[in-house]
């Protein structure tokens, strides 16, 4: 049931790949039908297929791991396997190469039966010898890692260069649990399942994994509480899940582009662990089963945008990466840092900045270390400016003079110890922030239609409404999905509008009209009606 093919699903899938600004999915084992690569072709995302770790394919060279060892029989099987997945994949201008190991490379025997067998078919692409730092006999070093993190790891973890952080090609990574929005956890998770999710760290959870490293979500409940304090409840529990996941992909992503361009030891690419899951899951994917968005998917999609303004989590710098082809001149940086309530307490603009494509990166300026009236949680405000004054990239980040404090001397495979947390308690005393929002429906082609949202916070005071999220909703209040927005998950200060748009198709609204859901850190929950636009 899980392996069946769906067209649909799986062209819903690349799109999101593209709107996150990701440009390459991994497939490790169970490669793909051919229609899968007809259809990567025509959207240009590229694929990095390869064999399987812990299991037989690799059973023969990866000592006491599972999978079986090979008997004589196995070696024949495994290169005309070889030369099938050749034969059918070598034409495809998506497939980029093929990795012959995973987590180990092959040994000499089975390397040259597998390089005979992609020769004789005339394989036109890199061979890698595994997705790990592994060599292989005749290919040699693979140029890749394979560091981790699996599961909860800071923020700042990722701009060290070392283990899983910004340096080299991680061919898989991240900071492990996912918890989905509200919507999609009471679909799959009974009402005595959610008490104890929010309630029970140490609790084994079904919706994760069997094993005893991620069996349960203490790892990263045990931050959640750390840094931004005890949930009171189940909705509580998912907002502030939100805002972690939101950072800690965002910061991901970001510290690889940011490393990229460095002369010394840069960041070449990153695979994120994973994209997304085939069941019901609480980790390891920046969409969920029903194709529904939270913090992991938008923070992605932020920190990929291709003119983009950053900080730095380790140096305080504030960069611009420009993953454009052509440079990017005439732009205005501006920062600005708040106290959870509004107060201003910093604001600078550097002008004339000049970033050049292709990865290429400036660095406009640094946050100070300490700035007076400021303690424990704060806000930064990035906003990226072109010479027409009109805004190109804008992030918002919740920081602490409390830092992370990892211990990097007993790091293990699969995390980095954080021994003191980041205080970001004091993001529970913002005030709520009211927002105003409208919302009308146009049809477009191919049974599509698409829903414009406008927000605005009407505050009269100074507080920021923090990460406010627009959901598509249909007559029953249930998301409709898939759904690509233009933007999401954004922060507004008083008197500061944006106009969203979503994209759909009319079916999957099952005859109702549209509505948007409006919802954020401290912005309460409504549904405004998105009725069709008079033509």
């Amino acid at each position: 049931m899980f392996l069946r093919w769906d067209a649909r699903s799986v062209e819903d899938r690349l799109k999101y790949t593209l709107d996150l600004g990701l440009n390459t999915v991994r497939l490790e084992g169970h490669i793909e039908p051919d229609e899968f690569f007809d259809l990567a072709d025509r959207y240009g995302v590229l694929t990095l297929p390869g064999w399987e770790c812990c299991d037989k394919w690799e059973g023969q060279v990866n000592g006491d791991e599972t999978g079986e060892k090979w008997t004589s029989a196995d070696y024949p099987v495994a290169k005309d396997s070889m030369a099938a997945e050749a034969a059918r994949l070598r034409d495809h201008p998506s497939v980029i190469s093929f990795l012959i190991g995973s987590d180990f490379a092959p040994d000499a025997t089975i390397e040259k039966n597998y390089l005979d067998a992609l020769e004789a078919a005339d394989w036109p692409n890199p061979v890698i010898p595994a997705a790990s730092a592994k060599s292989s006999p005749q290919l040699g070093k693979s140029g890749m890692k394979m560091t981790g993190p699996y599961d909860w790891v800071p923020p700042d973890y990722w701009y060290a260069k070392r283990e899983g952080g910004a340096t080299g090609f991680n061919s898989e990574t991240s900071a492990g649990p996912d918890i989905p929005t509200l919507d999609t956890l009471r679909r799959m998770m009974s009402p005595s399942e959610l008490e104890t999710l929010w309630r029970n760290p140490s609790a084994k959870q079904y919706h994760r994994s069997p094993s005893a490293t991620f069996g349960d979500l203490k790892l990263f409940d045990n931050a959640l509480i750390g840094r931004y304090g005890k949930p009171t409840g189940l909705t509580d529990y998912v907002r502030k899940a939100g805002l972690a996941r939101y950072e800690a992909v965002r910061a991901q992503f970001e510290a690889y582009a940011r490393n990229f361009s460095d002369a010394s030891r840069p960041a070449t690419g990153v695979v994120h662990w994973m994209l997304n899951s085939g069941w019901t899951s609480l980790h390891w994917q920046l969409f969920d089963r029903f194709s529904d968005q939270g913090g992991a998917y938008y923070g992605a999609k932020k920190a990929n945008e291709p003119l983009h303004i950053q900080y730095s989590y380790d140096s305080r710098s504030v960069v611009v990466v420009n993953s454009e082809h052509t440079a990017a001149t005439g732009l205005t940086a501006r920062v600005s840092l708040y106290t959870p309530d509004g107060t201003r307490k910093f604001d600078k603009s550097v002008t004339g900045l000049r970033v050049p494509g292709d990865g290429g990166k400036a660095t406009a300026l640094t946050v100070p270390a300490d700035v007076s009236g400021v303690s424990g949680a704060y806000l930064v405000k990035l906003q990226l400016i072109d010479g027409a004054g009109k805004e190109v990239s804008r992030n918002v980040y919740w920081l602490s003079t409390e830092k992370d404090v990892l211990d990097w001397d007993n790091t293990d495979w699969y995390y980095t110890p954080t021994t003191s947390y980041a205080d970001l308690t004091g993001l529970d005393d913002m005030a709520e922030a009211p927002v105003a929002a409208t919302a009308t429906t146009t049809s477009g082609p191919d049974s599509t239609a698409t829903t414009t949202v406008t927000l605005r916070n009407t505050g009269s005071g100074r507080t920021p409404a923090l990460l406010v999220d627009a959901h598509l909703v249909n007559g029953s209040d249930k998301p409709v999905l898939p759904v690509r927005w233009s933007d999401n998950e954004v922060s507004l200060w008083p008197g500061e509008s944006v106009t969203l748009t979503a994209t759909y198709r009319t079916a999957d609204l099952g005859g109702s009209a549209p509505s948007v859901r409006i919802s954020g850190w401290n912005t309460a929950t409504r549904t405004v009606p998105a009725a069709a636009k008079a033509r």
